[in-house]
This record gives C-alpha cells, sequence and structure tokens, in this order.
C-alpha cells in the first residue's frame, strides 16, 4: 500500500518537473511536463479541453506509459492517497481521455504536445475531484529485455463540479519567530478546509512598526488546501531597510467564498545586534586611538 501513497507537499509545490521517481540510480532516465497541474470547473454534462507538453530529457530514447489515477485528501494533514477505481462508480479517472496512444517510444530530446479532455457525467456530485495523468519513462533497452523500472511525471488534475456543495475553512495557526536580527522575517501560517472543495488561499501579510506605520507586506498565495486538509503556508518578508523596535504582523486573507478571514495577528522584535555590535567596537577604537593621541602629542599655541 506504501507504493499508493505520496504526500500532498510533494505534487502541490508546484515544481517544474514534478517528478515523481520510481527509483533513485534510474536518474538517466526522465521526462519533463507542463503544466504540472490544472484547474478546471466543468458543470455536469460539460467537457473542457487542454495540452500538455512532454519532453523527453532522457539520455536516450524511452518508452512512455500513460495512466490516470484517482486521489483523495488525508484528513487533518497536506497528505494524499491513491485509491483504487470503484466498480459501478464513475471519477476523474473515467472522465480524464489522454489523446495517443497508451504506450509510446519517444526519441531523445524530442518534445510532444498531448491533448486531454475532461469530460464530467451528467450525475456527477457536486465538490471538488481529484485525479493525476502519469507518464511513466522507461529506458527502450530495459523495456525490450521486460524490466519496467523508470521514473514518472504526473500532471496534477483538480475539477471542481458546481452545485449544492460546502466551501469553508479557517486559519488555525499564524506564527513568526519572537526575535529577528534583520531580514528576511518568515511567517508561518496554518489552513484548515472544512469544506467539500480546495481552494486557493490568497492575501498579504502586512507588518506595522511601533509606532503604527506600515513599512512592508509579504504575499500568501499560489498553495492549494484540499477538502478535509491542512496545509502550512509559509511567506517571507524581504526588506532593505534596517528593522529596530517592536513589529506587528496582520493577515489580510480571502476564503474560499471571497470572504476575509478574520484577522490574525503576531508581533516580533527586531535588534540589528551585529551593527550595534560592529559600532560599539568602532566607537571604542576612536576612544583609544583619540586617548593615544592626547598622551603622545602636544599641541602649543603661540600667541604674537
Amino acid at each position: 500500500m506504501n507504493h499508493r501513497y505520496l504526500a500532498a507537499s510533494a505534487i502541490l509545490a508546484g515544481v517544474a518537473s514534478f517528478a515523481i521517481p520510481l527509483i533513485s540510480f534510474a536518474a538517466s532516465t526522465g521526462l519533463s511536463i507542463q503544466p504540472v497541474k490544472v484547474y478546471q470547473t466543468i458543470a455536469p454534462g460539460d467537457s473542457a479541453e487542454g495540452n500538455i507538453l512532454l519532453t523527453n530529457a532522457s539520455d536516450g530514447d524511452i518508452d512512455v506509459e500513460v495512466s490516470v489515477q484517482d486521489f483523495i485528501p488525508e484528513s487533518g494533514t497536506d497528505s494524499i492517497n491513491f485509491v483504487a477505481h470503484a466498480p459501478g462508480v464513475t471519477s476523474v479517472k473515467d472522465w480524464v481521455t489522454i489523446g495517443g496512444k497508451q504506450t509510446f517510444v519517444f526519441k531523445k530530446g524530442e518534445s510532444r504536445t498531448i491533448p486531454y479532455t475532461i469530460t464530467v457525467p451528467k450525475d456527477a456530485e457536486p465538490g471538488s475531484h481529484f485525479g493525476v495523468a502519469f507518464f511513466k519513462a522507461v529506458d527502450l533497452v530495459q523495456a525490450q529485455a521486460g524490466l519496467k523500472i523508470g521514473t514518472q511525471v504526473g500532471m496534477l488534475i483538480l475539477i471542481t463540479v458546481p452545485g449544492d456543495y460546502s466551501a469553508k475553512g479557517q486559519i488555525t495557526s499564524f506564527s513568526a519567530p519572537s526575535f529577528v536580527q534583520g531580514s528576511p522575517v518568515p511567517f508561518d501560517l496554518t489552513f484548515e478546509n472544512d469544506g467539500s472543495v480546495y481552494y486557493i488561499p490568497d492575501g498579504t501579510i502586512t507588518i506595522t512598526n511601533m509606532f503604527g506605520k506600515v513599512v512592508g507586506t509579504a504575499p500568501i498565495q499560489g498553495q492549494v488546501v484540499l477538502p478535509t486538509g491542512v496545509r502550512k503556508i509559509h511567506s517571507v518578508w524581504q526588506t532593505s531597510d534596517l528593522l529596530m523596535g517592536w513589529y506587528t504582523a496582520s493577515t489580510m486573507i480571502k476564503g474560499p467564498n471571497g470572504e476575509h478571514f478574520p484577522t490574525r495577528q503576531v508581533s516580533f522584535f527586531a535588534l540589528p545586534v551585529w551593527y550595534i555590535f560592529w559600532f560599539l567596537v568602532s566607537v571604542a577604537i576612536l576612544f583609544i586611538l583619540f586617548s593615544f593621541l592626547r598622551r603622545r602629542v602636544k599641541f602649543s599655541v603661540s600667541l604674537k
């Protein structure tokens, strides 16, 4: 069962390759894929089309196998579980059609545009449905010898079917270091999705100084939170200004229905210790130098 489990943080991060290695020493056999994830809102009975750009990044020709798998979120975590297809029940695995052959030979350095179609049945349940279109690469020589060791990449497919579904969530925590010496300042937020559709929190963290003046912002965006899932989102405030004193960071984030979550706040203290240290060292050196000169150098004033 372990081979059917994959951390959602590895998939949902949206890294360019979206690579899911099957074995570590098969690094010379690989694919690159774009896009790494697609979001579609499709009404029951309707369909949507798109294209996948697949490139052979291997050292030689490869054999490619195409498949689609369903997955569900693991409640209370940011992980997912791949699930077997249930007889008599349609799912993303049935809805997605990948154009072309399900197995084909891919020449070294070749790129190919592969069309896909997503068709949602009329009786589809409202809410979000999830799957991954996988492309497994096997070295052609190994494939001809009957060996199926290789690597695979996948395109994450997130489909929302309109209707009577639940869209709600909450920020369960917001934190920052209590003390920093300067930029960058990291922030961590934890979101919990209590609904039946995925959502992508979008907003900003606003930073004010001890006088209430806004001195900067940090973005919060691009992280998918799956239904029943919990996801920690990291944000960073970058500034070239010298930080000193108390600061307060406040969230302003849109929820799944477009409303704003209640503002969460956290305070931190900034003190540039190294700047102060070198300033004091410089002052001490100047003081010693001035004292030395006073003892060694005599000044005389001639009055005429």
